[in-house]
């Protein structure tokens, strides 16, 4: 089963129909009722939703992903991005003054990934956020690695040891014609 957190976004039920159309099962949980999960034993990934407002609002979230065990797939979409590379100690800023919503960039890997092909991370993607994390935040040069960025902020990446991902863009839009090779990426890891 899939645990997703939902932070009360409308592009949650595209991801969540995405993966159930694969055969999977989900556990869908709003983001303000976490903090009794402790037990893991039958989850095989865990998916942050995009979601509005800054990272730092998030507490449940946050909490909830330092406590999914090491070995467990995670996938952060958008807001979900800006949560785990503020849970690994990143800084989450302003991008533009005002929200770049609807916004297709071509994405280039920029870093070798253990999980994604080259082609997989190659492709027109878009966006709906005014937050990121710059590509010098030191995290970069520790536990994380930026596999593509735009403007000097990530829009992709992986931990260095573990199988957790974050994607700034959404793959689950429409606008994303290339957005179905990432989320096939995630896919391999949870069934691996």
């Amino acid at each position: 089963m899939i645990l997703f957190i939902d932070h009360f976004d409308s592009f949650s039920n595209n991801l969540i129909g995405w993966f159930e159309s694969k055969g999977l099962s989900f556990q869908k949980i709003t983001c303000d009722k976490l903090l009794s999960i402790n037990n893991f034993d039958d989850i095989k990934a865990v998916i942050f939703s995009p979601g509005p407002g800054h990272p730092s609002q998030y507490i449940e979230s946050l909490s909830l992903y330092k406590r999914i065990p090491y070995h467990i797939p995670f996938l952060g979409v958008c807001l979900g991005h800006q949560l785990l590379l503020m849970a690994e100690g990143g800084v989450i800023s302003q991008i533009n003054k005002k929200p770049m919503h609807g916004r297709q960039i071509q994405v280039k890997p920029s870093n070798f990934s253990k999980y994604f092909k080259n082609s997989e991370l190659h492709g027109r993607f878009v966006l709906y956020n005014s937050l990121g994390c710059k590509i010098s935040d030191p995290i970069f040069s520790k536990n994380m690695v930026a596999l593509a960025s735009e403007n000097s902020f990530v829009i992709a990446t992986e931990h260095c040891l573990y199988p957790r991902i974050g994607i700034q863009f959404h793959p689950e839009s429409f606008a994303s014609p290339a957005g179905s090779k990432v989320l096939n990426t995630f896919l391999r890891l949870i069934k691996c």
